[in-house]
């Protein structure tokens, strides 16, 4: 009698999986954008109402307890949702664009073959023969939504950008309200960092600040590249997302703002600057920048020559800041396990278990997530298969970035360079999980594909210019001859982000 009750009900999910993707099919049948751009709302509120609801406490430093205590049930099933939304809206997705072809949106071929190859290299192979095989359904989800982001279009992009814009907004401010509430739970306030008498580093609803960083940093993209029709509403949530990203202490996060400032500012106005440097008649550009230059140097010259600078080397490198600094703030160690690792099981690696609980506990440390560094994730969970895939998809990255940078309006150089910062001490492109950790990973190919075209450059570059980014209202903005712009319309409320829901 059981095992014709199991029989009826797995009959009775799949029936009913059948009708949900049908019925999504149905929906998306007219419908140039689907649903996928929405996903985000969904695990971003997951991953928070997780970490809210959990017993976690930046006071305390042994955490173990957070890795052995069990999750709340509205947690597990705000998980559930949030996957089967993924699984109904990609696979709507992908069916839509297979049977749907259209021929001025051209299947970014290449891009689409790098991903699945390091989807099999990362994540099926180390699943199936790594030294600890395990297959788990989260593996499917990164994969599953990095395949529909291959088949975005332009507007697909701007919709997702919008939704991230306001799901990245609720995030942070109720992540800047726990402040309030519960402080120990988004902060570790013994934190000595680099802005001197802030003692605190903020975390948020995210796992962690080098997460919360990103995090802020893709915000603050997103405001700059779609921001709300209200100027006061963008400018409180730039605002806010700042003073986010400071609070993170989280220095890679810093760098990779500076840099994607730089890259979306110079193609937003290169006319402008080119034209106010090479313009003698108004040389206070030029003027500035070569006084700048002088003053950092002559501050360089001076510290070099009065500062004692061999003195406080010294002095740093026997404090705890400096014991820090000179163990990469402990992944040393960590790097030596995984690298110990590769060696045990050099072709396919220990496999996707590799820094769970179990073996957190059996190497003694709990803080180690992950392995900090994207090469040492790689080789200690896929071994040298991985590390092919690995290096071969990011040759395929840097050419396609190469390729749309000036149509993507800087955006796919910024993001792109967002993933590297964080590559060095982070795992920006982990696979295992979908979740916040992965949203600047699947920006980053939404974008690429959107703007990845085989066909002239110059009409590539002038869809891009239609679509630039909002001007900064104290500078002039550039002004881009009309060539098809993106529609417009309920992607550009408030709070809307395209069709509801």
């Amino acid at each position: 009698m059981t095992e014709v009750l199991i029989v009826v009900i797995v009959a009775t999910i799949a029936l009913g999986a059948l009708f949900a993707l049908a019925l999504a099919l149905h929906w998306g049948h007219k419908r140039d954008h689907g649903l996928v751009p929405y996903v985000f709302y969904f695990s971003l509120f997951a991953a928070g109402i997780g970490i809210a609801m959990s017993p976690r406490d930046m006071s305390m430093e042994d955490q173990v307890s957070d890795l052995i205590t069990g999750r709340h049930p509205l947690i597990i099933w705000a998980g559930r949702f949030s996957s089967l939304f993924i699984l109904l809206s990609c696979g709507e997705r992908i069916l839509h664009r297979l049977v749907k072809r259209d021929p001025n949106q051209p299947l970014p071929k290449l891009l689409v073959a790098a991903f699945v190859l390091y989807f099999l290299t990362n994540v099926v192979s180390p699943a199936l023969f790594g030294r600890h095989p395990n297959i788990a359904h989260d593996y499917l989800y990164v994969g599953l939504v990095g395949i529909a982001a291959t088949l975005f279009t332009v507007r697909e992009v701007e919709t997702m950008l919008t939704t991230l814009r306001n799901a990245l907004l609720a995030f942070t401010v109720v992540s800047l309200a726990f402040l309030l509430i519960s402080p120990g739970k988004v902060a570790d306030t013994h934190y000595v960092g680099l802005v001197p008498f802030l003692h605190l580093r903020f975390t948020g609803l995210a796992p962690h600040a080098n997460v919360m960083g990103p995090l802020t940093v893709t915000l603050l993209i997103c405001l700059w590249r779609r921001p709300f029709q209200r100027a006061w509403m963008t400018r409180v949530g730039a605002a806010m997302g700042l003073f986010a990203l400071l609070l993170t202490q989280s220095k890679t996060s810093w760098i990779a703002f500076l840099l994607t400032v730089g890259c979306i500012s110079y193609y937003a106005y290169r006319d402008l600057i080119v034209q106010r440097i090479t313009d003698h008649r108004r040389p206070l550009l030029p003027v500035a920048i070569v006084s700048a230059a002088m003053l950092m140097l002559l501050a360089i010259t001076l510290v070099l020559m009065f500062g004692d600078v061999g003195a406080k080397l010294n002095s740093l490198a026997a404090s705890r800041e400096g014991a820090q600094l000179s163990s990469f703030s402990g992944r040393d160690a960590i790097w030596e396990v995984a690298m110990q690792e590769w060696r045990r099981n050099p072709v396919f690696g220990y496999g996707l278990t590799i820094w769970d609980a179990r073996f957190l506990i059996s190497i003694r440390m709990p803080f180690a997530v992950h392995a900090h560094s994207q090469f040492f994730q790689t080789v200690s969970s896929a071994g040298t298969v991985g590390l092919v895939g690995l290096l071969v998809y990011l040759a395929v990255l840097t050419y396609a970035v190469i390729r749309t940078t000036r149509a993507s309006g800087g955006l796919t150089l910024a993001m792109y360079l967002t993933i590297l910062m964080r590559g060095v001490s982070e795992v920006p492109l982990m696979m295992t999980m979908f979740g916040p950790d992965s949203i600047g990973h699947l920006l980053l190919i939404a974008v690429l594909a959107a703007y990845y075209r085989a066909r002239v450059p110059a009409k590539a570059v002038a869809a891009g210019r239609a679509n630039a980014i909002a001007p900064v209202p104290s500078l002039p903005a550039r002004q881009y001859p009309a060539a098809q712009p993106v529609p417009q319309g309920a992607c550009d409320a408030d709070f809307g982000g395209g069709a509801g829901l």
